[in-house]
């Protein structure tokens, strides 16, 4: 027994020496790792610029800050071409108004917030989470900066923020706002001031609604765009963000993308999308994050990145850099699209009237193609003319299809014919007109721009009135059924006598296909379908006149 007891008490004499050990003796620090280098401030790095001293630095725990501490303020951040609201609670921008940009057109628009809402969470531009402090919108930051801040065309200001909690890690936020510009830098250093090592990744969150203006239309993209260091993009939507399709990983920018607006954050360095998520159903959050580092007492995080807001105007896209540019999203034919709108915006400075510009483009690439479309109306009227034989061919030789073809083959060497020269030449336009249709869709300048008339923005469907009908309401359009009959008027004049009677049918057909079709496209697109087909029909009725002409001398002379 006394045996058990020597045991018993030495064991716990052990356990003892082990606590007190401990208590005396702290682990050491762990060393930082080698990576962390490029982050952690050991004197290879310089230092974000030192801040003037705040009074009443506002301070936490050792997470958040408590927001009682101090009241969270809104500082509004005023340019010749934005109001920006960056709220003290969390550091985050909670509007940014465009002072160029309504969300409707007309009177009664409203400046346009880039944001889509102030009550998305986090809010845009707020510090990314993976820290060891607690980040949240809770945090409320100190700034000595006054309720508005106003910056000249020209001119450029900071607005600092600054943040400690109670055991000494400290965070400081500057932004870097320059007047008649939308790109602006977002700093950020932190500090670690405690007795213990620290793990940050300096970064941002994006949030953004897709509502109103925002959300853009069936026909173009709205979602989370990535440029890699390769000069590829790659789009998003909605749809690929909730299944969770985005890749995650190094990129050169990324972007909460919308038609004509967007928000792109685009570091110097490599930088990693860390995540892309759904808020909600019409919301998208995306998180962009320098490398992480481990910071021994007494060192510092510094990262910076450039962040663009605003319109995608390619010309202010291209200047900015960092391939912004390819934001615009012209299609697979985007090396004609691009000429086809400096055409249409040097017409511009001469008219005025983008609708005008939109015509007299119309006209030219007429008139560029006009050769190759008059190919394919003479051989048309050909086939057209040898339609009574080739019916006799198919009545002498029925049932017998490989005769038929044959027999129709000698006719086309003997008349020397080329059946597909009717076709080509249309197919060689098909580039063109798409080009054209992708450039008038994503073309930022035809938003709220105005023709004449009842047609006060080409961007949109044009409306005169709306009719219910069974329940339903239907808008009422005058540019598409103008555009359906005019095709209707072009299929007749159209030679179709070599057609079977199924394939005279199912032409007719199209001018109702098209209109309903047309029915949603905005006003510019089907004023310009309408102007191709009023001069098709203008140069399909001059060639006809002319050939009729020609028939009408030729049995003159005969005779």
């Amino acid at each position: 027994m006394k045996q058990n007891k020597r045991m018993i008490l030495a064991f716990v004499l052990s356990i003892a020496v082990l606590a007190i050990y401990h208590l005396l003796m702290p682990a050491p620090v762990p060393e930082p790792a080698k990576d962390n280098a490029a982050l952690a401030q050991t004197g290879q790095v310089q230092a974000l610029e030192p801040v003037e001293e705040v009074s009443g630095i506002a301070k936490g725990g050792s997470g958040a800050a408590s927001a009682a501490a101090i009241p969270a303020r809104t500082i509004e951040v005023r340019t010749p071409l934005y109001t920006a609201k960056v709220t003290t609670a969390g550091g985050g921008i909670t509007s940014f108004l465009l002072k160029e940009y309504k969300d409707i057109a007309g009177p009664n628009g409203k400046r346009l917030d880039l944001i889509g809402s102030g009550t998305l969470l986090p809010h845009t531009l707020s510090l990314y989470e993976e820290n060891s402090v607690a980040l949240s919108s809770s945090m409320v930051f100190k700034t000595d900066a006054p309720e508005v801040l106003e910056i000249p065309n020209g001119d450029s200001a900071s607005l600092r923020l600054l943040w400690e909690s109670a055991d000494g890690v400290r965070i400081q936020r500057e932004y870097v706002f320059n007047g008649g510009r939308y790109d602006f830098e977002a700093r950020f250093q932190t500090t670690n001031g405690s007795k213990e090592s620290i793990h940050v990744r300096p970064g941002l969150n994006v949030t953004q609604l897709f509502t109103g203006e925002l959300a853009g239309d069936s026909y173009t993209f709205h979602g989370i765009a990535t440029f890699d260091f390769k000069g590829a993009i790659a789009r998003h939507t909605l749809k690929d963000i909730s299944k969770e399709k985005v890749a995650k990983g190094p990129v050169r920018w990324a972007s909460s993308d919308s038609k004509y607006f967007t928000w792109v954050v685009f570091p110097e360095r490599q930088w990693f999308l860390t995540r892309a998520s759904m808020l909600g159903e019409k919301g998208v959050l995306f998180s962009m994050a320098d490398k992480a580092a481990t910071l021994l007492p007494g060192e510092s995080a510094l990262s910076s990145t450039q962040v663009f807001a605003g319109p995608k105007q390619a010309d202010l896209l291209a200047s900015v850099g960092a391939g912004l540019e390819n934001l615009i999203d012209y299609g697979w034919f985007g090396i004609l699209a691009k000429p086809l709108v400096f055409l249409m915006k040097a017409s511009n400075r001469v008219t005025g009237n983008y609708g005008i510009d939109i015509i007299l483009l119309t006209i030219l690439i007429k008139v560029l193609f006009f050769p190759l479309s008059q190919k394919s109306m003479v051989s048309m009227r050909k086939m057209q003319e040898l339609a009574p034989i080739m019916n006799n061919i198919k009545e002498k030789y029925k049932g017998d299809t490989n005769r038929i073809n044959q027999e129709t083959m000698n006719l086309y060497k003997t008349y020397k014919i080329n059946p597909l020269s009717g076709c080509l030449p249309m197919l060689a336009q098909i580039p063109v007109f798409i080009a054209l249709y992708k450039a008038l869709l994503v073309t930022i300048e035809l938003r709220h721009a105005p023709f004449f008339f009842w047609i006060t923005d080409l961007s949109v469907p044009e409306h005169l009135w709306d009719i219910s009908v069974l329940g339903f309401t239907l808008p009422i359009r005058l540019l598409p059924l103008l555009m359906g009959i005019s095709m209707l008027v072009q299929q007749k004049m159209t030679p179709s006598a070599s057609m079977d009677p199924m394939q005279q049918k199912m032409m007719l057909l199209m001018p109702v296909v098209f209109t309903f079709m047309f029915w949603g496209f905005p006003a510019g697109l089907v004023l310009y379908w309408l102007m191709n087909n009023l001069l098709s029909i203008g140069q399909q009725w001059l060639y006809t006149r002319k050939a009729e002409a020609a028939k009408a001398s030729q049995g003159t002379t005969t005779a």
